[in-house]
């Protein structure tokens, strides 16, 4: 049993590294993205070209982060090292929790370029960067929702039975409620925008499901924390 759990930990260690190389890959392509649209957007000539390049070059990064960190994610070994710990549950739930306060600050420089993007478009100046940003925005949001609402592990059973009881339930019942108000007292304002400048409603939308999902996120968070007694 005991070289069982050493051999677990040993896993485990090269699984948490694989994990940081795949969250440095993850970091490097979000700064070359953002290197690169700065490029295109201010420079000229071969600059332009080489900053199309490092976007995508950084997008392409960002993604296979992401592929990298869900492979890389919990297994049976990270749940036998945590048991023999203790509390793994709750660990894991709260993990996830802090993740979904996290991510809204780390988007925050995504949905301001997609916000600029938008108005762009909408005024008739938009180019095909323009197009991608704004397209891109709304992603950081549907992720985010799709964290509250379980939707990324539903074909998880195991991380579904470590994440999934009545009480986070409720917390997602209650985060959803959150989003919906918030959405809803959204749409009043961008109808007003609309009303004065079309133009404004447009480049408010991205901003407007950021800031839906960021509730959402952050209600949870707040409730996972009340519950633990932070």
């Amino acid at each position: 049993m005991s070289d069982e759990l050493e051999r677990a930990k040993a896993n485990e260690r090269r699984r948490v590294r694989r994990l940081q190389m795949s969250a440095a890959l993850g970091g490097v392509g979000l700064t070359a993205a953002f290197c690169g649209v700065l490029m295109v957007k201010r420079g000229e000539g071969r600059t332009v070209i080489a900053g199309g390049v490092l976007g995508l070059l950084g997008l392409c990064a960002l993604a296979v982060s992401m592929v990298l960190g869900m492979l890389n994610g919990p297994d049976s070994d990270t749940i036998r090292v945590e048991q023999a710990k203790g509390g793994y549950r709750d660990n894991v739930q709260k993990k996830r929790a802090v993740s979904m306060a996290i991510m809204p600050l780390t988007s925050l420089i995504l949905v301001y370029l997609g916000t600029r993007s938008a108005w762009a478009i909408a005024g008739g100046q938009g180019n095909w960067d323009d197009w991608k940003m704004a397209a891109l925005s709304p992603v950081v949001s549907g992720v985010l929702l799709m964290m509250v609402t379980g939707f990324d592990i539903r074909g998880d059973r195991r991380l579904k039975r470590l994440l999934e009881d009545e009480l986070t339930l409720s917390f997602r019942r209650s985060a959803l409620n959150t989003a919906l108000g918030v959405a809803l007292a959204g749409m009043v304002v961008v109808f007003v925008l609309g009303l004065w400048k079309p133009q404004a409603a447009v480049a408010a939308m991205p901003g407007l499901m950021f800031v839906t999902a960021s509730a959402a996120g952050l209600r949870y968070w707040q409730l996972d924390r009340r519950a633990a007694g932070g």
